[in-house]
């Protein structure tokens, strides 16, 4: 993560580069497409995009050096979404028993305006290609790479899952030290607020008692 800048009151941008090897992410690209349509409209728009932008085509799959080359940038927003996990199977999981996902109210959207706006005047300045992930483009899909909450602080096990130290209500000496704690969307990549939270948690443990 290089840096990162405010886009509009909700919305903030983070490049991304990716180190040498990491190229095998270009088949996550697709051509980043105007409008909303059904899943089958969106591949026939865009195998027709790729058949009048060959170049397209080559920059994102063929030319080496896709890592190296490209800026991958993160779009994160301070509205709040919803979605529920449980155990089950899907398409996804091939069939095996794992964490599936169910939008919950106001679910996660595919596609963020101000996201496509930035990417577009961003790939103009440096002329190079706008392209979308696989998931929206194609199959109209939301990415969300940070899920946030599900164990929330409480002053009793009513009101949350742990306590103010990060202990779980009625279960001594058992902590969760991760993002299921964060209390709400910070519009930002989390890892450094994680980071925070378990030093904090780490803090709130008693030292162990010295040996006999």
């Amino acid at each position: 993560i290089t840096s990162v800048f405010q886009a509009d009151d909700v919305t903030r941008v983070e490049p991304v580069r990716f180190p040498a090897g990491s190229s095998l992410m270009r088949f996550l690209a697709a051509p980043m497409l105007n409008g909303h349509h059904r899943a089958s409209m969106r591949l026939l728009k865009a195998i027709g995009y790729w058949l009048r932008h060959p170049d397209w085509f080559y920059q994102a799959y063929l030319r080496p050096g896709w890592a190296s080359r490209t800026t991958i940038l993160l779009i994160m927003q301070t509205e709040d979404n919803h979605m529920k996990l449980r155990l089950g199977r899907s398409l996804f999981t091939l069939g095996r028993r794992d964490l599936v996902c169910a939008l919950d109210g106001n679910g996660v959207p595919a596609r963020i305006e101000m996201g496509h706006h930035v990417t577009r005047a961003f790939a103009e300045a440096v002329r190079g290609v706008p392209a979308d992930s696989v998931a929206e483009s194609l199959l109209n899909l939301p990415i969300t790479a940070h899920i946030l909450g599900g164990c929330p602080m409480g002053a009793h096990a009513d009101a949350g899952v742990v306590d103010i130290h990060c202990q779980v209500h009625g279960y001594p000496g058992l902590y969760v030290v991760d993002g299921s704690v964060v209390p709400a969307n910070p519009g930002i990549n989390p890892s450094l607020t994680i980071t925070a939270l378990a030093e904090y948690a780490m803090s709130q443990i008693p030292p162990a008692p010295p040996h006999v």
